[in-house]
C-alpha cells in the first residue's frame, strides 16, 4: 500500500501538471485574442465581436471603414483572459514549490487564497469564452445574412479562417477566435480537475493530521 506521504506527493504532482496544461490553454487563448483584437494606430482600436447589420454595412460601403465597434466588449474578453492567466500562473508556481520542496501548506488562509485563485481562473475563463464565442457567432451570422443579398453576393466572409483583404487593414481570423474560445473552455475543464485534486489533497492532509494527533494522545495515555 502506498504511504500517505507518497499519495500526497502524487496528488501534488498531478495538480501541478494539470495546472500547467490549463495555464498553456489560457495563455494560448489570450495570445489568439490579442492577435485579432488590435490596438495599432493604423486603425485605432479594432473589435469584430457582436457586429450588427448597420455596423457591417458601414464597413463594406465606407472607403475608410471604422472598426472601432464594441471595443469595451473586446477589452472585457482580453482582460478576463489576462486575469485568468495570471491566477493560473500563480497557482502553478505554488504547486511547483509544493512538488519541488514537498511543502504542504495547512493554514486556512493559504488554502482559501489558493481556492480563490482557482475560482477566479474558472470565472474569468468562462467570461472570456462566452464573450468570444457569442460575439464571433453574432458577427458571423450578420455577415452571412449580408452576403446572401444580391448587392453583396461577391463579398466573402470566412467564419473559420482568415478574411480576404479587400484593401482593408484589419483582417480578423475566425479560426483563431474559435480557437481562443476552445482553449478557454479547455482551461476551465483542466482547472476544475486541478481544483478537485487540490481539495482531495487537503482533505487527506487533514485526516492524516487528525490521525497523528490521535495516536499521540493514545501514546500519552
Amino acid at each position: 500500500m502506498p504511504t500517505a506521504a507518497l499519495v500526497k506527493q502524487v496528488l501534488s504532482l498531478a495538480t501541478f501538471v494539470i495546472l500547467l496544461v490549463s495555464l498553456v490553454a489560457a495563455g494560448t487563448s489570450l495570445g489568439l485574442l490579442q492577435a485579432n483584437i488590435s490596438t495599432e494606430f493604423v486603425y485605432w482600436k479594432a473589435c469584430f465581436l457582436f457586429i450588427n447589420y448597420s455596423q457591417a454595412i458601414s464597413i463594406l460601403e465606407s472607403d475608410y471603414p471604422d472598426f472601432n465597434f464594441n471595443v469595451p466588449t473586446c477589452k472585457l474578453s482580453i482582460a478576463s483572459a489576462t486575469i485568468a492567466t495570471v491566477c493560473l500562473a500563480l497557482l502553478t508556481a505554488f504547486q511547483l514549490c509544493s512538488v519541488s520542496f514537498q511543502i504542504n501548506v495547512k493554514t486556512l488562509i493559504a488554502n482559501i487564497i489558493q481556492i480563490g485563485f482557482f475560482a477566479g481562473s474558472i470565472l474569468f475563463l468562462f467570461i472570456s469564452m462566452v464573450v468570444v464565442s457569442a460575439g464571433w457567432r453574432k458577427t458571423c451570422d450578420t455577415f452571412k445574412n449580408i452576403t446572401q443579398q444580391t448587392q453583396y453576393h461577391e463579398f466573402v466572409f470566412k467564419c473559420n479562417g482568415q478574411q480576404p483583404s479587400y484593401g482593408l487593414p484589419y483582417l480578423p481570423n475566425g479560426g483563431e477566435f474559435i480557437g481562443a474560445a476552445v482553449c478557454a473552455a479547455l482551461g476551465i475543464l483542466f482547472t476544475i480537475v486541478a481544483l478537485v485534486l487540490f481539495i482531495v489533497k487537503q482533505i487527506r492532509s487533514k485526516d492524516d493530521y487528525k490521525h497523528l494527533v490521535q495516536m499521540s494522545e493514545e501514546q500519552m495515555n
